[in-house]
């Protein structure tokens, strides 16, 4: 059961923080953000051809990214209650040791049984790590400019993006693997240095604005909580089972796919300064049409493995949409849950188990399918698959009991 983010602060008073450890508590998230999201799409696009060269085959290549998409899941549930007992500090510094650690074993080990196991340890990190991110900046900022503000964090995010992922698979194709596992762990340990920017206490320095409840969260008040987030949270797993399926094996298809990898990962981070500002105008859901639409045409193109022009004309395009629909349906969740450090809890532990939730679906998914109708298949069907969610997103969103996630909340 998911459970608030203040369980054991909730008696505390909470007061805003000064400028000063504002920015530091900004800049050290963003410092971390670059640096787990870097060292996560290095290994991301390096493990499969890892798994591969171990004997493991294209299933073991996306059972590595399942296992920590798995584990990142098992431990996202109990992040709020991590981040009161340990303090965002700490709990920070948990997770960027958690994610580089396992990478200095890693050289040392090739058999599918092994790999699995540091992923998962690494999934525990990371599930700590992207709840954390999302959260803080959130609760650090109001309503009105929340928009702008996940989409600069998203374009970090993005960044790490650009840099790691085909550098990633760049090594692989090297067969560098001790320097790309050590390349990652240096980039974990800036999830650590991050940390030193946050404040020491149990409780994050959010803005006192708006009511909050003492009562003891329910699995029903959970389930009332998380019911107008539904349809944004279901687009989101939609997308990032794309996500997981086009970084996972284009690396296995394509010759040019560091090229599309690169395009997509810089189209991101355009698309997630663009979409900040365009969600904060107009609203979240004049912005996910478009965004998923992109998206869709996009992951079908990972079938033009033989066509480098086309591919990386796609994979441009997935980028451009898929970084709107993670600022988008992110808005549109915390929205949803309502304008309170702990409904903001809820949404971020929410959005972040669908995210990675998705991933590992298409990971874990996308092998089987790959073997058995190759690129031609895979592709196509990952997009179909996004369409009909949003098109039931859609239907949800006009019925009368679905209004909380329409657009009397969405400014």
């Amino acid at each position: 059961m998911i459970t608030p983010a203040d369980s054991s602060a909730s008696t505390a008073p909470r007061s805003a923080p000064s400028a000063g450890r504002r920015r530091a508590a900004i800049a050290g998230t963003l410092v971390a953000a670059f640096g787990g999201f870097a060292g996560f799409n290095l290994t991301l696009s390096a493990m499969p051809a890892y798994a591969v060269r171990s004997g493991a085959g294209p299933s073991g290549a996306g059972i590595l990214t399942a296992a920590l998409m798995a584990a990142t899941l098992v431990v996202q549930p109990f992040t709020p209650w991590l981040f009161a007992r340990l303090g965002r500090r700490h709990a920070l510094a948990v997770s960027g040791a958690l994610l580089g650690l396992p990478c200095l074993v890693l050289p040392a080990v090739s058999t599918l049984p092994a790999l699995t196991g540091l992923a998962a340890v690494r999934g525990l990190g990371f599930g700590v790590f992207v709840v954390a991110g999302v959260t803080f900046i959130a609760e650090l900022f109001p309503s009105g400019s929340r928009g702008r503000a996940l989409g600069w964090y998203g374009a970090v995010v993005g960044v790490a993006g650009v840099l790691g992922a085909p550098l990633g698979i760049a090594l692989a194709r090297q067969e560098a693997y001790t320097l790309a596992f050590a390349l990652t762990a240096g980039a974990a340990a800036l999830v650590v240095v991050g940390s030193f920017g946050l404040p020491r206490a149990a409780a994050a320095p959010v803005r006192p604005d708006g009511p909050r409840s003492r009562r003891p969260r329910t699995a029903r008040g959970t389930w009332r909580s998380l019911r107008p987030m539904s349809g944004p949270l279901m687009v989101e797993a939609a997308s990032t089972t794309a996500y997981g399926v086009v970084f996972t094996f284009l690396p296995l298809t394509a010759s040019a796919a560091p090229g599309a990898l690169l395009a997509a990962q810089a189209s991101t981070v355009l698309s997630r300064l663009g979409a900040g500002w365009l969600i904060d105008r107009y609203g979240g859901r004049q912005v996910l049409l478009p965004a998923v639409v992109a998206t869709t045409i996009g992951t079908a193109s990972g079938a033009a493995s033989g066509d480098p022009a086309l591919l990386l004309a796609g994979t441009a395009l997935f980028g451009a949409g898929f970084g709107a629909v993670q600022s988008a349906t992110l808005v549109l969740a915390m929205q949803a849950a309502g304008d309170r450090p702990g409904a903001l809890g809820v949404a971020g532990v929410a959005w972040n188990i669908a995210f990675d939730g998705g991933t590992g679906i298409g990971s874990l998914a996308g092998g089987p399918l790959l073997s058995l109708g190759g690129p031609s298949a895979l592709f196509p069907a990952t997009a179909a698959l996004l369409a009909a969610f949003f098109l039931l997103d859609l239907r949800g969103a006009r019925l009368p009991d679905a209004k909380n996630c329409g657009s009397s909340r969405d400014n």
